[in-house]
């Protein structure tokens, strides 16, 4: 007896295809960096500037004579200006452009949007975020535009790049505000001591005790949980502790850490030290950028993420561009740490 079976039936026989609405993107698009840095003034010019200043060593051991009268010969006298320096960013613009065909824009397609001009706006929206993020997070050494390139700005491994002789640190007069070496990990294991040795060299550095954002990646997400693990514990030399566990909730995660010089919060970031182009590295899963908590990392916007329409010139369809121009600003180089190795 012949029988209609469900596989037998074909689309040119009348078959149905159950294609839902649902859309999942499947790639990284959380920015933290972008979402966390505060923004300062808007640039005004191709290149931002501020001064940066220093103080000398403390001097105590020639107090003056009681009852001497002041001498006045030039030598006597000091410049209180000469150690400032102007550090600077390039601003740099950041801009995607889409089109649709007026065919596809009016039949009836599957996902949460049916205009296919809407989600493509859409989509740009997060790619645009994505390639500020990564920049934020390079090793991008900034550079004047030209008529064929435009400018680019610094990325902030290369600011907290304790040798770099080129960029934010071009002169030996900017070199004097580098990071110090102490403040990145750049070889070997990421054990508590050399984590501890990155806060340290930067309080030395400022002298400033605060709060800290480390936008890191995966692995040394992992690295940092593995200090809090009772691992060779016991006949080690480690420190004791107990563990609490309540109910039936173990927690393996480290999310903030209170250390001797403020507290640090760990935030995760596949953005970090990614050369533009490319996917997630190992690299960037062991870099990360320890940042404080106040406004000595901003970013200067001199346009927000804006969406542009474009007219239909030629009859080829609908079409936009998004943009934005921006650039980062770090007022004390001193202040921020890296890692580069775990």
């Amino acid at each position: 007896m012949a029988q209609a079976t469900s596989y037998g039936i074909t689309s040119v026989q009348g078959a149905r295809e159950d294609l839902s609405n649902q859309l999942k993107r499947v790639a990284p698009e959380d920015t933290p960096m972008y979402s966390l840095l505060p923004q300062s003034a808007a640039p005004k010019a191709v290149e931002t500037s501020w001064i940066a200043d220093t103080l000398d060593n403390p001097s105590f051991g020639t107090p003056p004579i009681d009852g001497a009268d002041l001498a006045f010969p030039s030598a006597s006298y000091t410049d209180e200006i000469a150690n400032r320096v102007r550090l600077g960013n390039l601003i740099q613009t950041f801009q995607r452009q889409s089109s649709v065909s007026p065919i596809a824009e009016a039949i009836d397609v599957s996902g949460p949007q049916t205009s296919l001009l809407a989600a493509s706006k859409a989509r740009v929206l997060t790619q645009l975020k994505t390639d500020i993020e990564g920049a934020i997070g390079s090793s991008n050494v900034q550079s004047a535009g030209s008529s064929t390139a435009g400018s680019k700005m610094s990325g902030l491994l290369h600011v907290t790049d304790p040798a770099s002789t080129s960029g934010f640190f071009s002169t030996t007069a900017k070199q004097g505000f580098r990071s110090v070496s102490g403040s990145r990990h750049g070889s070997g294991t990421l054990t508590e001591g050399a984590f501890r040795t990155v806060v340290q060299s930067i309080y030395e550095a400022g002298g400033k005790a605060q709060n800290y954002r480390l936008f890191c990646g995966s692995s040394i997400m992992n690295a940092l949980t593995g200090f809090s693990r009772a691992t060779n514990i016991v006949g080690g030399t480690q420190a004791n502790f107990d563990a609490n566990i309540q109910g039936t909730t173990l927690t393996l995660s480290v999310v903030e850490i209170i250390g001797d010089y403020g507290k640090i919060v760990v935030i995760p970031d596949l953005f970090i030290n990614r050369t533009s182009g490319s996917g997630l590295t190992a690299l960037s899963k062991k870099s990360g950028v320890l940042i404080p908590e106040d406004d000595n990392v901003s970013l200067k916007m001199l346009q927000p993420i804006s969406v542009q329409d474009l007219p239909d010139v030629g009859g080829g369809g609908e079409r936009f561009l998004t943009r934005a121009i921006l650039t980062l600003c770090v007022l004390n180089p001193r202040a921020l740490g890296s890692i580069i190795s775990v």
